[in-house]
């Protein structure tokens, strides 16, 4: 009688597990779906969200990823400015965003094209940044598994249109990143207002 009471409760809790970890796989899937299938739409401004840089200054690779498909939104005409926020960066002290706005201008983006956000220290802050700019739409410029997040963040702010744009790569390691961005995305629902 007793075993046969535990046995219950642990089949129960694992159906329970089974399930939890089944709709944690389909809210990963639907992330990640909207984030590789992400429209770009025209709009006055692209805002490329920063990421590590090199002890050197020089963006990573992910970084660079962003800066190149930016970049190739502001050729298109699909964007007139560009806005590039980011942290400076607690280890080597490098300013995220005065590095992404140095390596646009290296690349025939006038300064006057660009805005500068070296505050933009996670997601929601530099959508407050951009907000508070008023612009005519935005596209948001950050890797697939960040993009659902990225454009939630920007219209909750205040923000109208938003659309998003990644760089066409994958890096096993963005399998993490996609399950951290999943669950901070209900986390940014719950805990975030203008």
């Amino acid at each position: 009688m007793f075993w046969g009471m535990i046995a219950r409760r642990l089949r129960r809790g694992l159906v329970g597990v089974v399930v939890l970890a089944g709709l944690l796989l389909l809210w990963m899937g639907w992330v990640a779906f909207r984030g590789v299938s992400a429209v770009p739409v025209r709009s006055e401004m692209a805002v490329i969200l920063g990421t590590a840089v090199t002890h050197n200054g020089e963006p990573r690779p992910a970084l660079r990823e962003r800066l190149e498909e930016g970049l190739r939104l502001w050729r298109a005409g699909f964007v007139r400015t560009i806005m590039v926020s980011g942290a400076i960066e607690s280890g080597n002290h490098q300013d995220e965003a005065r590095i992404m706005a140095d390596w646009l201008m290296a690349r025939d983006v006038p300064a006057s094209a660009i805005i500068v956000d070296s505050h933009g220290n996670n997601t929601w802050l530099t959508a407050l940044h951009v907000a508070r700019l008023h612009p005519e739409g935005a596209v948001v410029v950050t890797q697939w598994f960040h993009v659902l997040r990225s454009e939630w963040s920007l219209r909750r702010a205040g923000v109208k249109p938003v659309s998003g744009a990644a760089p066409c790569r994958f890096r096993m390691v963005e399998l993490w990143y996609l399950f951290r961005d999943s669950v901070a995305l209900p986390v940014y629902v719950l805990t975030k207002a203008p």
